[in-house]
């Protein structure tokens, strides 16, 4: 999508009917193909807003340490004793729904 994507005018007319074309050839799983398209939709949507910073696979920022930092006022805020941070890369209990919606700079609030 980076490479798709210019500062002057966004990504191309045909980026999505491009995409899908391409998934379409490439991709066997219909499931993944909708899951694709969807992402690839919203991603679309995120640089229109706020430019090509939106399609960076890494944060500017610990996002971890952030988390960490604030752990005190989380557990306030929400009232619970117990806050634990997981790694998706390390976690192994994880279930697939849960995992298939993390992305970088948005975590997700798991309660098990």
């Amino acid at each position: 999508m980076q490479e798709q994507y210019s500062d002057e005018t966004g990504f191309p007319a045909t980026f999505m009917k491009d995409l899908k074309t391409w998934a379409g050839a490439n991709v066997s799983d219909k499931k993944m193909i909708k899951f694709t398209m969807q992402f690839a939709s919203f991603m679309k949507n995120e640089a229109a807003e706020v430019g090509k910073v939106a399609l960076d696979t890494q944060l500017p920022f610990d996002q971890s340490a952030i988390l960490e930092g604030s752990m005190q006022y989380l557990k306030s805020q929400l009232n619970i004793a117990e806050i634990e941070i997981l790694k998706l890369e390390t976690a192994t209990d994880v279930p697939e729904r849960i995992a298939g919606q993390i992305t970088p700079g948005k975590p997700y609030l798991w309660c098990r």
